[in-house]
Formats: C-alpha cells, structure tokens, sequence
C-alpha cells in the first residue's frame, strides 16, 4: 500500500466518530445524489468511498444492484448492516482501494464518489477510471472541496498552523473545481449540474450546536440543490456529471 493509503486507513479507522460529527453533511450529500438522479432510469449503482452507505443505500430498489467500495473495514461493515436484509443479494461488498480494485468497464449506470478526491494520491486517475467503468450515458455524482475559494484558502491557512505545532499530521489533496471539472471533460465526463455550499468552519462548532441546527444552518445560507443560491463563497462542490459516449 501507499503512504497515502495508509493514511487513510489510519482516518477512519474508528469510523463512528467522523460519522457522528458529520451526519449533516452526509445528509446533505445524501439529498443532493437523490435530487440529482431523480426521474433518471438505472439499474448498477457503484458507491465508491460509500462510507457508511447513506448516499447509495437509499436508491436501492429489486431492480436495482449496488457495489458498496470502502478502503476501511469497518465502514463498510456499518454499511453493510444499513442494507435492508430482502435487498442484501442486490449488494456486493468490495473492501479495497478504488484504484486497486478489479471492476468491470462500462458495467454501471450510475457512479457516486462522494468525499474521496480528498484523500487520494491522484485525483486525475480516480476520475480516468470512473469514465472507464461507467457505461454510456450514465451519470457521475462527484464531490470535491474546491481549494481555490477564500473560505478554502482561509481552512488550508489554519490547518498549515496546526502542522507547524504538530497538532494535525494528514494532510489533504487539494483541487480547484475548474481542475476536477477540467479533468472530467478530457474523459469523457460533461458537467450536468453543481451544488455548492460550505460547512460552518469553526473549530470545535459540532460539539457546540446539533447535528439538526448545523443541517439548519447550511440549508438556510445555501439552499438545496433544486434552489442554490450564496453560491460564491461555496466550497464544497457535489457535480453531476453526464457521460458523453452514446
């Protein structure tokens, strides 16, 4: 394995914890992928980085098949325990690094990378691969954090500090939005729809408010992604992507 992967590994390694500090934002993310594929047809939905499930499991259906991927072992168990037990034969389990993992070309519909281009050596070959396995005229829901933002550069500034005192050692892959957007044009990718909005950047601010207040307060500056608005100051980008291939 890489440095990079076993840093990660290392992140999420108590994986609860992350999850109860950022279960607004999953429900965020969670919303925007199902505005994003409503009214669509699909039937192979593949999760990469799924986490603990809450942006694909909810799509599943009989008619409908899903690959759960996740480096660390024990995300992936709380996702698998998420699966309703009549749709367990509809999911497979695959407990490796996206990069690594031996995935059919072209054998799926619908592609959600949610919170992964972050934490990979190469955010240009996790991109390539996924035009590679989508099928044509699928959809790719992808998120980023674009790096090239005030409110970014203002985050990158304070976490350099905590470097320098060695309060925080893993450090994030940074991209602009144009660069992943860029990057998914050369492969095939045609950029469909965005949502942008930030997280309340506070240090410490999920131990202050809830989940529920945090939920608030993001859709209150923001909107959702059937009526976006601040858009300027957004960071988090979530895109939706079209494949041009017919």
């Amino acid at each position: 394995m890489t440095p990079k992967i076993d840093e990660v590994k290392s992140l999420f390694e108590s994986p609860q914890a992350y999850l109860d500090r950022r279960r607004y934002n999953i429900k965020i993310r969670a919303e925007t992928v199902q505005y994003f594929l409503r009214n669509r047809q699909f039937t192979n939905i593949l999760d990469v980085g799924c986490g603990d499930g809450s942006a694909s499991i909810p799509l599943l259906n009989p008619q409908r098949n899903l690959t759960l991927l996740d480096l660390s072992a024990n995300m992936l168990s709380i996702a698998m325990s998420h699966v309703p037990g009549s749709l367990a034969d509809n999911v497979q389990a695959v407990n490796q690094g996206f990069l690594s993992a031996n995935l059919a070309p072209h054998s799926f519909d619908v592609i959600i990378c949610l919170g992964l281009l972050a934490h990979v050596d190469s955010p240009k070959a996790v991109i390539e691969k996924i035009a590679q396995l989508l099928r044509p005229n699928g959809v790719v829901i992808m998120q980023s954090t674009d790096s090239s933002g005030f409110l970014s550069r203002l985050g990158i500034s304070y976490r350099r500090i905590l470097e320098a005192f060695g309060r925080m050692n893993y450090r994030y892959t940074l991209t602009t939005s144009s660069q992943v957007i860029e990057i998914s044009a050369v492969c095939g990718l045609r950029l469909s729809r965005i949502y942008r909005y930030s997280l309340p950047g506070l240090p410490g601010i999920d131990r202050i408010f809830s989940q529920q207040t945090l939920y608030k307060s993001v859709r209150l500056a923001y909107g959702s992604a059937e009526n976006n608005y601040n858009t300027w100051p957004g960071k988090e980008c979530i895109y939706l992507f079209e494949s041009t291939r017919i």
